[in-house]
């Protein structure tokens, strides 16, 4: 027990060693060089990481982004067509509603979609 607080205390000293000298005028160039150092081999990493994302990941990721691409833009032109189907279904059978009740007025189909009003549920006029 006695041996992990001692060896916390020594690591606590040193480091505030450190952070003491590191704000000294004469270690600041110690410093800058590390840092420069630390720098480097960080830009190294990010390099070689860069091209392993490259080399490995984006090739991978950008085949499925086609696959899965192709497949929505053919559901979108599936889908294109079927609103086109049934807009065009509704436009001609309005229009021919229009025509049965210019040639055959009078007469009910069916299958109407709006069933004639009749005087009495109108609502008075003033």
């Amino acid at each position: 027990m006695q041996e992990g607080f001692i060896k916390y205390i020594v690591i606590i000293a040193v480091i505030l060693i450190v952070v003491f000298l590191s704000q000294q005028a004469y270690f600041r160039g110690i410093g800058k060089n590390i840092f420069l150092q630390g720098a480097n081999v960080a830009q190294d990493y990010l390099t070689k990481g860069s091209n392993w994302a490259k080399d490995s990941v984006y090739p991978k990721i950008s085949g499925e982004v086609q696959k899965r691409g192709d497949i929505i833009k053919n559901e979108i032109n599936a889908e294109k067509e079927k609103i086109s189907e049934t807009i065009g279904e509704k436009i001609k059978s309005y229009f021919s509603g229009v025509a049965d009740s210019i040639f055959h007025p009078g007469k009910a189909k069916q299958n109407q979609a709006c069933p004639p009003t009749e005087p009495s549920q109108m609502p008075p006029s003033q």
